[in-house]
This record gives C-alpha cells, sequence and structure tokens, in this order.
C-alpha cells in the first residue's frame, strides 16, 4: 500500500558540491527536503517508487527500471564523481509489467540511464537519513493525463498484492520561465501556473492537477505534471491530506515541496 507521497525539485544546483554557497538562495527548498527524509526513515518503507521527468521517456510507453541494482550520476553536469546506487525491488517491477501488459500500457523495461537527475537527487536526500529500503524508478510518457492516473493505479495495486510498504516520490520541477532574467526567460504562463500547482498542494485538490490546458502547461515550460498526475492514481482515490512544506522560484526555475497522506479506507480520522 502506499503509504505516503511526496512532491519534490530535482535541481542539481541544491548540491553544495554543485552549488558551491549558491544553494543557500533556496534554504526552503533545502529544509524541506530534509524534513521529507526524516518522515520517510519514520515511515519504514519496504520500497520507494520515484517517478522521474529525465528517464528514458517515450511517446508510446512508460519506462521501468529492470534488473536488481540501479546507479546513477551527475556525469552530464560535470560531477561523475556525484553518485547514488540503489537495489531495486525486482519482485515489484515484474508484477507491475504483467498488470501494465495486462491493460495494454507498453512499457520499456531496460536499465536506467546513467545521468537522471530527477532520479539522483531525491535519492541523495532520503539517503541521508535512511538506506535500507528497494527502489522502484519510473518515467513519464508522452500519453495522456489519465493514462498516467491508470499507471499510477496500478502502482498501487501492485504495492498492495505484495504487502509492501511504499512511499511514492514524484519528482519534478514547476516552470522553468519565471524570471526574465532566468535561464528561460519569463512567459507569463509560468507564474500562473505555478500559483495553481501551490494552491493544489496548499489545498488538496489534487484533481485540478488534470485540469490544466494542454497548451497553458506547455507554455509554462513545466517539467513535473505528469509525474504529479501518476502520484495522484497511486492514492487509489483515497480521501487525503495535502501539504506544501515550501515553494521558491529563485532562480527562475519553480521547486515545490509537498506531502500527501492518504487515508485507509477502513480507518477513521
Amino acid at each position: 500500500m502506499i503509504i505516503k507521497a511526496y512532491v519534490v525539485p530535482h535541481p542539481p544546483i541544491i548540491l553544495p558540491e554543485i552549488g558551491r554557497g549558491e544553494e543557500k538562495k533556496i534554504k526552503n527548498t533545502i529544509d524541506s527536503y530534509r524534513r521529507m527524509a526524516r518522515e520517510v526513515k519514520e515511515l519504514h518503507p519496504d520500497t520507494v517508487i520515484i517517478s522521474s521527468p529525465h528517464a528514458p521517456m517515450f511517446a508510446d510507453g512508460f519506462f521501468v527500471a529492470s534488473g536488481s541494482r540501479d546507479s546513477v550520476s551527475l556525469r552530464s553536469f560535470g560531477f561523475p564523481r556525484i553518485q547514488e546506487t540503489v537495489l531495486l525491488d525486482q519482485a515489484f517491477t515484474e508484477a507491475l509489467v504483467e498488470r501494465l501488459d495486462r491493460v495494454g500500457i507498453p512499457t520499456a523495461l531496460m536499465p536506467g540511464r546513467d545521468e537522471d537527475h530527477g532520479f539522483l537527487i531525491p535519492l541523495r536526500f532520503v539517503h541521508e537519513a535512511i538506506s535500507d529500503f528497494k527502489v522502484v524508478h519510473v518515467g513519464i510518457s508522452g500519453l495522456s493525463c489519465e493514462t498516467h492516473r491508470m499507471f499510477g493505479a496500478l502502482l498501487a495495486e501492485t504495492s498492495r498484492a505484495l504487502s509492501r510498504r511504499t512511499v511514492f516520490i514524484a519528482s519534478g520541477d514547476l516552470s522553468h520561465v519565471l524570471k526574465a532574467d532566468g535561464p528561460y526567460g519569463l512567459r507569463p504562463e509560468g507564474p500562473a501556473f505555478d500559483a495553481e500547482i501551490a494552491r493544489i498542494f496548499r489545498e488538496g485538490d489534487l484533481e485540478a492537477l488534470f485540469e490544466f490546458d494542454s497548451g497553458f502547461a506547455h507554455r509554462a515550460a513545466e517539467c513535473g505534471l505528469r509525474s504529479f498526475q501518476m502520484m495522484v492514481g497511486a492514492l487509489e482515490e483515497r480521501p487525503i491530506k495535502s501539504e506544501l512544506f515550501s515553494y521558491e522560484g529563485t532562480f527562475g526555475v519553480g521547486y515545490a515541496v509537498a506531502s500527501v497522506t492518504p487515508h485507509n479506507k477502513n480507518m477513521s480520522g
């Protein structure tokens, strides 16, 4: 069962080896990330699912990492020595792919690529607090938002069938066009998109993640929306409590950290 879910960004500059002091400008994001990691430690998960927009992406199917182990570095950013290695939950992956095949959702079961910073950054923070867990590493696709929801639901179904205590981490930055002096400039859709995402996680209005106009989201230059939609599917339509830990757009890219806690249907409160 999915016991908790998180939304996190993945800026390499957040790491001191890369930021070299600049990371202090996003202290709220760092503090929120560490809060997330402490909570994951307290939850004692068997398995952590990480969905990354920077995993291999296909127009008509989903990447699922194969094998017993996954290693990733920041080689593409010039820092090959920054690495994270995890054990993959092979039984979970195999059961997931069987379910996806059954409903006709194509998958590419293959080794993860070395340079997925959307995967590495969350791992780096979680590993500061806990390392005794296995991972399911998945990507997003060019398929519909409802297909991403269904993919998430099958992740939850697999977790439940295998009796896994599972935490879902949805990796994704928000808009990349927040500031004229940012790396991608300013478009009006950028601040508007980020304001709506912040509201959604502050108020727990997760269905609104499926109401964005695709053209608007494209002009906002976001990268996390499909990852977040997959997370919603994994919550199995259970009542939830959502909390926005922090939001920052210091460098012209939106960074949100939030938690979503589902309530079991057989529990009160």
